[in-house]
């Protein structure tokens, strides 16, 4: 800059300050300082970025994380070289929370996150994996399973670990008996692990429970959106967590995939305010619009998730949605609800434990009314045979004997056995 540029730059600056005033140029001053004290405090800062508090462990996430469960696939694995590149450009775009399992993806997903990471990535981001209870067959297996996920990503330390799935067989039979909090407590106590939590899929009853079992939990994560408003812990689940100082991570915030495609009874239903965006962004909104969700993870498979998710969390707040938006979106499950053949379970997992082990509220509620919309029998079958197995979710509806000791505890008053036979006669399992 020479020196007529600095006078006439200098000039200009006096004249807009004079313009301002003193007060709004003191306002303007403490916002830069704002930004630059926020800038210091949150790993992988981007102002293009929004950051929320991560419950009592001090440290702010991104409004978006990346799940790494939906990634792009070669010859039936991980696509690494597609990988990472997208997990970079998330990284760059301000995400500093990667989530990942040890079952996921038959196991590739830790070890695409451990290439992505590598060459100092890994500085610039929180970490999580999952221990899956339903692989233990011993006590000592926690340990054994902790360490192979250190090694598979390539870390020391994982920021955010979970048990994994916690449901009502996981409780009883896996998580007390084993005691699996001590352990995780002395991974914490050690500096294996930032934090400890859970992920979670079954009754808010049961969630209640696992959240008040001990102070030592700092996080949780679970599955809502706002057609499953009621379901598993539902919208009760994220105000529990934050009054007992946990932080909040929310998965499937799309309903893998459901809606990111809305049938076009619920696009109609959401256009019929005369607002319109995409629909995964409709579904993002709604999470981030909750104060007390911390991070919003969601799947990515190509670089086009990556971007679109970027530009909708550049947008993310809390109480962001305008009540015409909040009626749009009750129009659209009051038209998913009004599907002809929808079954109106709630997925309260009441009806659970079946003698039969059939996993009664999740094939409604998930797989059978996703059905009835997309009409996509190849997505149903992967939501039955990939998403659910009978050490976890439980067996088909073809397991279902017609004992009827269900039919009394269904809040709904379904008439589950026959609705059960209706299933299997449809997806013909």
């Amino acid at each position: 800059m020479d020196r007529r540029d600095f006078i006439k730059n200098g000039l200009f600056a006096a004249a807009i300050g004079a313009a301002m005033g003193p007060k709004t140029l003191a306002q303007e001053a403490d916002k830069r300082f704002g930004r630059k004290q926020e800038a210091k405090d949150i790993l992988n800062y981007n102002p293009a970025m929004r950051y929320r508090p991560m419950g009592r462990t001090g440290v702010k996430v991104s409004a978006l994380g990346f799940g790494m469960l939906r990634l792009p696939m070669k010859n039936g694995h991980v696509d690494f070289d597609k990988t990472t590149p997208m997990v970079h450009r998330a990284i760059e775009g301000g995400v500093n929370y990667i989530d990942t399992g040890r079952v996921y993806m038959g196991g590739e997903s830790e070890q695409a996150v451990g290439k992505a990471l590598a060459g100092g990535w890994r500085d610039r981001v929180y970490v999580t994996s999952k221990m899956p209870w339903w692989e233990m067959r011993s006590a000592d297996d926690f340990e054994k399973f902790f360490d192979q996920s250190r090694r598979a990503i390539g870390t020391d330390v994982i920021d955010f670990y979970h048990i994994h799935m916690i449901m009502h067989r996981a409780w009883k039979d896996y998580v007390l008996p084993y005691r699996l909090i001590e352990k995780m407590e002395r991974l914490k106590a050690q500096g294996k692990i930032r934090f400890m939590g859970f992920s979670f899929h079954d009754s808010l009853q049961l969630f209640k429970k696992v959240v008040e079992y001990t102070p030592a939990w700092d996080f949780c994560l679970i599955q809502h959106n706002y057609l499953d408003y009621e379901y598993e812990a539902g919208v009760l689940g994220p105000k529990y967590a934050a009054a007992n100082g946990m932080g909040l991570a929310v998965m499937k915030p799309v309903r893998t995939g459901f809606l990111a495609n809305l049938p076009q009874s619920m696009k109609y239903a959401l256009a019929s305010t005369g607002i319109h965006k995409p629909d995964a962004e409709w579904a993002l909104d709604y999470l981030w619009d909750i104060p007390e969700v911390s991070v919003a993870v969601s799947g990515m498979g190509s670089m086009e998730d990556v971007e679109e998710n970027l530009e909708y969390a550049a947008k993310a707040k809390p109480d962001m949605l305008a009540p015409a938006e909040r009626e749009a979106l009750g129009a659209a499950i009051q038209a998913y609800r009004h599907e002809p053949g929808h079954i109106d379970c709630t997925g309260c997992y009441q009806c659970i434990p079946c003698p039969q082990n059939v996993a009664i509220g999740y094939i409604f509620a998930y797989v059978y009314n996703n059905y009835l919309l997309h009409k996509d029998k190849d997505r149903a079958w992967a939501d039955y045979t990939v998403s659910m197995s009978p050490v976890q979710r439980g067996d088909p509806a073809s397991s279902c004997v017609g004992c009827g000791e269900c039919l009394a505890k269904c809040p709904q008053h379904l008439d589950i056995p026959n609705l059960l036979a209706k299933v299997k006669d449809t997806l013909g399992r």
